[in-house]
């Protein structure tokens, strides 16, 4: 895309983190227990909204252009399979299920264009109401940008791209048909009003967008521009993360549904240990084996290669198509393996800080069985390395999960001195950890956009709660930013007040 069409004025709306996957099953009637957004008619309200106050004086009559900010998608979380017969046969050129590998048939397909594209059409199935919001909001002239983040990397094929734009097509004119509402559109139109971005969206002078995945040291791909196998390109590379989520966190989710929304994960693993130890002990000795053998697989024989070849990219084309000058463009990707490389040990740490609270519910249950056994003195042994155990989970917590919080806004005053002076903007924006935020940098703003899914703290489940957060810039505002959040109830978006520490 070129600078030019993106400078068109225009009026923005920035969301993320909303993680569609396989939705409502017209069939059953059912909606999939993996399924994190419930919100697709809000959305569809939220822009339908949007379109009816753009004539207002601050908007002035121009149109909006939706930036899905990354993770709107979440292909990792779509594990049903194919029919057998010729579907199965078009993706996976096999036309029954016991061709598949062991895999494949317990946790999903993998990560080719064909897969991937599959999946979408699987996700759009769930989702028409979302899918034909943007045909509508896109045939009364809106446009819409589409930055891939670390749980929908399968926006990288074309494929997939050109299966986005024809499902909003096909969405769009089933509503129009089914209500006898709404224009006509082409797909020409479609298509002309999506464009994808391969990493980043930036506008001179006025903003740079991007997921932050990149920055995490469990989301972080060696080369997210082009995040292939190297010696497999027709396969997506994914990080460990994302294979956690595939492995481990799906068969989770048939327990504790809500687990992935509880932000970071050792957040949940901490949880379940204290509320529920013996099937927490379950799920890890027969899911994490799981995990760990994908992990070794891939990262043993792949990260290496792909390290060293996103360092030898500078005049590569797809970084040619950034909108961005290549050089910057190499800073960034140098910022993101420095920060990364940085917090390895880190992440490391806070990924083992429940370890010695996985120990001391072992010190507690081998205690009971020595009571059992009337050994008191062993017993009381066990219980004081129990004690300790949790002492020294209490270090470690304190010591390792901290430098995690509000990492992205350290990461967004660095990026801020990398844009400076030539390529500075007021408003540098992410999503990917679901916490809205709204900070002062030297010279602009930090804004995470948050998330749509609902957000469990320690407590678990009962304390859940959605946010439907969200970025507006009108075209040429200046001073604070307007992160709000979409008041369903009220049909209408309203301030975010964010609470901080201090003030809590």
């Amino acid at each position: 895309m070129t600078e030019s069409r993106v400078r068109e004025e225009h009026n923005l709306l920035i969301v993320s983190d909303l993680h569609l996957n396989e939705g409502f099953d017209p069939k059953t009637g059912k909606t999939s227990r993996l399924e994190d957004f419930l919100r697709d008619d809000a959305f569809a309200r939220f822009l339908r909204y949007h379109e009816t106050v753009k004539d207002q004086p601050r908007f002035g009559g121009r149109p909006w252009l939706l930036i899905l900010n990354g993770d709107i998608f979440d292909f990792l979380q779509v594990v049903s399979l194919p029919r057998e017969g010729l579907p199965l046969c078009t993706v996976k050129g096999i036309r029954r299920h016991s061709g598949l590998r062991v895999n494949e048939r317990a946790y999903g397909l993998g990560t080719t264009a064909l897969e991937s594209e599959w999946k979408l059409k699987r996700i759009a199935r769930g989702h028409q109401p979302f899918f034909s919001a943007l045909g509508r909001f896109i045939a009364h002239g809106n446009r819409v940008a589409v930055i891939k983040g670390n749980h929908d990397i399968d926006l990288y094929w074309p494929e997939v791209q050109d299966r986005f734009v024809i499902e909003v097509k096909r969405a769009y004119t089933r509503w129009r048909l089914a209500t006898g509402e709404g224009e006509p559109i082409t797909f020409e139109k479609v298509e002309r009003a999506i464009d994808f971005y391969p990493w980043f969206f930036y506008e001179s002078d006025h903003v740079y967008i991007e997921h932050g995945g990149q920055y995490d040291t469990a989301n972080h791909f060696p080369d997210f521009i082009s995040p292939t196998m190297p010696s497999d390109s027709k396969r997506l590379l994914l990080p460990w993360g994302s294979l956690f989520v595939r492995y481990l966190f799906n068969k989770v989710e048939d327990v504790h549904p809500f687990a992935d929304n509880i932000k970071p994960m050792t957040r949940y693993m901490g949880w379940a240990i204290r509320e529920n130890p013996g099937k927490t002990f379950y799920l890890l000795a027969t899911r994490g084996w799981v995990f760990l053998r994908a992990f070794f697989n891939v990262a043993e024989k792949e990260v290496e290669r792909a390290i060293e070849r996103a360092r030898h990219r500078a005049d590569n084309e797809s970084i040619d198509h950034c909108p961005l000058p290549t050089e910057i463009v190499s800073q960034l990707q140098v910022l993101a393996r420095r920060q990364v490389q940085r917090s390895e040990g880190i992440g490391f740490g806070a990924v083992l800080y429940n370890l010695p609270a996985l120990i001391a519910v072992g010190l507690i249950l081998a205690s009971v069985w020595s009571l059992w056994q009337g050994d008191f003195g062993n017993a009381g042994l066990l219980l004081l390395g129990a004690a300790a155990a949790y002492v020294l989970r209490w270090v470690l917590k304190r010591h390792f999960e901290s430098p995690f919080e509000h990492f992205l806004l350290r990461t967004a005053r660095k990026i801020e001195q990398i844009l400076a002076p030539d390529h500075a903007v007021p408003y540098i924006v992410m999503g990917h950890d679901h916490q809205p935020a709204l900070e002062r940098l030297e010279e602009g703003w930090y804004v995470n956009t948050g998330a749509w899914v609902p957000l469990y703290d320690e407590d678990g489940p009962i304390a859940g709660r959605e946010k439907l957060s969200f970025l507006r810039l009108p075209w040429g505002h200046q001073g604070t930013p307007d992160l709000l959040h979409w008041n369903d109830g009220a049909r209408a978006p309203e301030r975010l007040v964010i609470w901080h520490e201090e003030q809590t």
